[in-house]
C-alpha cells in the first residue's frame, strides 16, 4: 500500500489509515484530590478524547503513556522510568469518546533508567502532566502534606 503522501509529495506524518491525527487527540491530566495528607497516595488519571469528527484508531497502550510529576523545574517522577516492557493497545475511538487510565503514585521519586534515588518528595506543591504519544496534557496541580 505504501506510505500516504501529502499533496506536495512529502510523506505525511500520519501513520496507517484510520489512525487518529494528533490534532484530534486531547489528553487531560487529573488527580482525585487537590491535596493529600501524609501517607495518602495520589491517584493520577490520564484521559484521552477523540475531538475529531471521524472514528479513528489510537494506541492507548502503556508504550505510549507517561505520567510525569514535577515540582518547579525538578522532575520528580515518570511512570516510564521503571516501566517493565510496555504494551501497544490499538483502540477505535468514536468522535467524542474518552478513555481513562489511572496510576497510583506512591510518592516516590524516580530517575531515567530506574536509577536509584536517595530522597523522596517533600511536602509542597506538585504538577502532574499526562502524555500519550506526541500529545501532552495541560497541568494538574496538587499538594502533598
Amino acid at each position: 500500500k505504501g506510505n500516504p503522501e501529502t499533496a506536495d509529495g512529502e510523506p505525511s506524518a500520519k501513520a496507517e489509515e484510520g489512525t487518529c491525527p494528533p490534532a484530534a487527540v486531547k489528553v487531560e491530566a487529573a488527580t482525585d484530590a487537590a491535596a493529600y495528607p501524609a501517607g495518602a497516595n495520589p491517584l493520577l488519571t490520564l484521559s484521552v478524547t477523540n475531538t475529531g469528527t471521524e472514528p479513528c484508531n489510537l494506541n492507548v497502550g502503556t508504550t505510549q503513556m507517561e505520567f510525569v510529576v514535577t515540582s518547579g523545574s525538578d522532575r520528580i517522577f515518570s511512570s516510564a522510568d521503571c516501566q517493565d516492557g510496555g504494551e501497544d493497545l490499538l483502540k477505535e475511538f468514536e468522535p467524542g469518546a474518552t478513555e481513562k487510565a489511572n496510576f497510583t503514585w506512591e510518592r516516590l521519586r524516580s530517575a531515567p533508567g530506574c536509577a536509584a534515588v536517595a530522597s523522596n518528595p517533600n511536602p509542597g506543591w506538585y504538577v502532574f502532566t499526562a502524555r500519550l504519544g506526541e500529545v501532552t496534557s495541560e497541568k494538574a496541580v496538587f499538594q502533598l502534606d
